[in-house]
């Protein structure tokens, strides 16, 4: 009876036991592929369908990654198709080698501390350097004539994004990976701190080009230029709004792009009869109004300062 028991014990567990994602790559694609990591989705009706988007790498390419998403309930083979999978990671192999080539060509160029990636018709060529005005129209010099002298290329759409020097091969090497566009966080926007994109045709110009650099006002910079901001809106509120006064420089401070020049940052910093206690709920309330002006990032300057009572 007890080995009876045992015996069926064993069966209920055999019938019970789940695969996951990286026991069905073993079994469909042995020896291929590998997880990297899940994304993180935050929509209720995945985690009610229990479907999930999990980042996947070549074994033999680490590079080479794909997107892979399944049901852990419910679904025969996980609701994943062995066609789909395999078209995914040839279409991937193609765009790393892609962004390899203009990688190299970049390099030959004298473009350093630079990372590239390629998805479908789009270019991607992050630059890890203070993005000085004195830098940018000679680094856009030398990708135009990497691409115009790039045989048959596919990319004409062009990212150019200048990152924060800090950020170089934190989180990859000199190609960017499928998987770093999907993780899903704010990673990217908070180290961008200007870009400038395009489509690209043979001979095109760069000083066409240079006026459509465009700062991030949501990247972590963005912080030190407040800083700079708040400065002269202080100097400018003490002379401006009659005493006794508080003017706050970091919260509920609005922030945002101008439309007429895009390397500038508008920002409003709010102002009080005095202190509040920005612990309490709904302390904002008690806002008198805000100072108001544009910071140019290449100039370094707060001009056009004005009071409102409210945005």
């Amino acid at each position: 009876m007890a080995t009876l028991l045992i015996s069926l014990f064993g069966c209920f567990q055999k019938k019970e036991k789940k695969i996951d994602l990286s026991a069905w790559l073993e079994t469909n694609l042995p020896g291929q592929l590998e997880v990297v990591n899940n994304i993180v989705n935050l929509d209720l009706k995945n985690l009610y369908i229990k479907k999930t988007s999990t980042i996947v790498a070549d074994k033999a390419d680490p590079e080479v990654q794909i997107v892979v998403t399944w049901f852990k309930e419910q679904q025969p083979d996980l609701g994943i198709s062995v066609d789909d999978v395999k078209n995914s990671l040839a279409e991937r192999k193609k765009e790393t080698a892609a962004a390899r080539a203009l990688l190299g060509k970049l390099k030959q160029n004298g473009l350093d501390k630079i990372a590239v990636g390629v998805i479908e018709m789009a270019a991607y060529i992050l630059i890890f350097d203070e993005p000085s005005p004195e830098l940018r129209k000679p680094y856009l010099e030398k990708i135009l004539a990497t691409l115009d002298a790039l045989p048959d290329h596919e990319q004409t759409s062009i990212w150019i994004e200048w990152m924060e020097p800090a950020a170089y091969q934190e989180h990859f090497k000199d190609i960017i990976p499928y998987g770093y566009w999907q993780r899903g966080d704010s990673y990217q926007e908070s180290n961008k701190i200007m870009s400038l994109d395009f489509e690209w045709s043979p001979g095109l110009k760069p000083d066409i080009l240079m006026t459509g650099w465009a700062i991030n006002s949501s990247s972590n910079r963005s912080t030190t230029y407040m800083e700079d901001a708040y400065k002269a809106a202080s100097a400018w509120a003490g002379k401006n709004i009659p005493s006794p006064f508080y003017l706050e420089p970091a919260q509920m401070v609005q922030l945002g792009p101008v439309e007429d020049d895009p390397m500038a940052i508008e920002f409003s910093f709010p102002y009080f009869d005095s202190k509040p206690d920005t612990e309490q709920s709904g302390f904002e309330d008690s806002a008198l109004g805000y100072v108001t002006g544009v910071y140019q990032t290449d100039q370094k300057t707060f001009t056009k300062i004005k009071k409102t009572d409210e945005l």
